[in-house]
């Protein structure tokens, strides 16, 4: 097996490495090609801030020597800072004979090399067989170079984000190295909702950032009426990135007289203007047939996997939970990444918001248990499952959510909950006073998928390659 190592040497490459570079930056580009690599175990990243998603980050290049140096094969290390270097060079790199290998051009070292595992005590005297690259120019990068380097499908553009994602919006603008577009949200004293556009967007492809959370309403209609402004501009194309969808639960008639919301809204966003729709873990795959126009429902579940898969929880002694019946799908690909069984809880809801766990179909007794669902609300049915879970003989109890609405103090109850840990998106800003009620959340950013997405749709890519850094 081999582990690659990336190693930012100081504080002026810490920020050379953030720097944005062709939908990503070039500490992420450097990641994306070392994951192509064959029988790779994992990548350490030492000297940098960020969480990287699948990486082992850590400040101190000795503790990362001695836990690499307990496996046979080769390391690679690789400065993030040559954006040109690809997953072919790196192969060559791994593959060449001898104790050491490293990359020149034109003589000068490009600070990759591999080195056998028995080496690594001495690896910074150890000599190194040359190996040149000859059919490309390996380009080191200035910090000027890079600030100005962007993907040339961004160029027609632009990025709204509305109020309840504009730190979300900055994050995605980031990663593409583009501005955010200019918009003002005001309201007028009855609470008339009037949304401006700051700059020109004849011709542009426009994207609007905003989740329909709480106010759902006033953020539903945030986002209909800068469709509307768009589209009364001239805009050449809108695409709605809703990361959680509000009023996606009504998405049937559960008894009679109901109405079925979510084509409401799906008929609303059409009419209004939007040419594509985006959202997160859609309460009802189904929900996607309400509209007329492409849907991307993208899903979190990988990410989270892979949060999980870095814990180095055992497959034998671990379970995924799916909370209903309903969410069995979204467990099962759970259970596919982590490479364990799955358990059923037979739920019933008496009343709205209210949820009754019945029974388990499937063996927890001694398994971390992992509960996999799209949606945390009051938390009823999480709490519920949790106690049941513990009854049953569960040891520790986590739970995965994409959507963390966290209504009526469920925050405080999850801390009062045999729930371990609870690990969120950031589709919702979780407010601050509910996180201060408890250190179990734990939220993961999907900033870095959305500018994946982001690249894809603006370079007609398939938009199924967003999950490979995931993998």
């Amino acid at each position: 097996m081999n582990n690659a190592i990336i190693f930012i040497k100081d504080e002026q490459e810490k920020q050379l490495s953030k720097a944005p570079y062709l939908g990503g930056n070039l500490l992420l580009h450097a990641i994306n090609e070392i994951r192509k690599l064959d029988n790779l175990r994992n990548i350490y990243i030492v000297g940098t801030d960020s969480i990287i998603p699948g990486c082992i980050c850590n400040n101190s290049i000795k503790e990362v020597m001695e836990i690499v140096s307990k496996e046979p094969g080769k390391i690679l290390m690789v400065s993030p800072l040559f954006p040109d270097l690809n997953a072919d060079d790196f192969k060559k790199l791994l593959a060449k004979d001898g104790k050491g290998t490293v990359i020149v051009y034109e003589g000068e070292p490009c600070d990759c090399f591999a080195i056998d595992y028995d080496m690594l005590y001495d690896f910074q005297n150890l000599d190194l067989d040359m190996m040149e690259i000859k059919h490309k120019k390996v380009k080191k990068y200035t910090l000027e170079d890079a600030l100005e380097s962007k993907e040339e499908n961004l160029d027609n553009v632009v990025i709204f984000g509305l109020s309840s994602s504009v730190e979300l919006v900055k994050e995605v603008c980031h990663y593409l190295n583009v501005a955010p577009g200019k918009v003002d949200v005001k309201h007028f004293a009855d609470g008339e909702t009037l949304v401006e556009i700051g700059e020109s967007v004849r011709g542009k492809h426009c994207y609007i950032i905003q989740s329909t959370c709480k106010p759902v309403n006033e953020t539903l209609m945030e986002v209909l009426i800068c469709i509307d402004a768009l589209r009364r501009s001239s805009a050449a194309e809108i695409t709605c990135i809703i990361p959680y969808f509000g009023y996606a639960r009504q998405d049937r008639k559960a008894s009679p007289r109901q109405p079925i919301t979510a084509k409401l809204v799906a008929s609303m966003l059409e009419e209004a203007g939007a040419n594509r729709v985006v959202t997160f873990d859609l309460h009802a795959a189904q929900i996607q047939g309400f509209f007329r126009c492409p849907v991307d429902d993208l899903t979190a579940v990988p990410m989270m996997g892979q949060y999980f898969r870095r814990k180095n929880l055992k497959p034998e002694n671990l379970v995924v939970v799916s909370p209903d019946h309903g969410g069995v799908k979204r467990a099962r690909t759970m259970a596919e990444i982590l490479g364990c069984q799955i358990a059923i809880i037979d739920k019933r809801r008496p009343q709205a918001n209210v949820a009754e766990a019945c029974n388990i179909i499937g063996d927890v007794a001694s398994k971390h248990v992992i509960i996999v669902d799209d949606i945390c609300d009051t938390g009823g049915s999480l709490i519920a499952a949790s106690n049941l879970l513990r009854e049953r003989g569960a040891r520790e109890i986590y739970v995965c959510i994409t959507h963390g609405l966290f209504s009526n103090n469920a925050a405080l109850r999850i801390q009062d909950s045999p729930i371990k840990e609870v690990v969120v998106t950031n589709t919702i800003v979780p407010d601050k006073e509910d996180m201060e009620k408890t250190d179990k959340i734990t939220t993961l950013s999907i900033g870095w998928m959305l500018s994946k997405l982001v690249l894809a749709v603006s370079c007609h890519t398939p938009v199924s390659e967003v999950y490979a850094l995931y993998e």
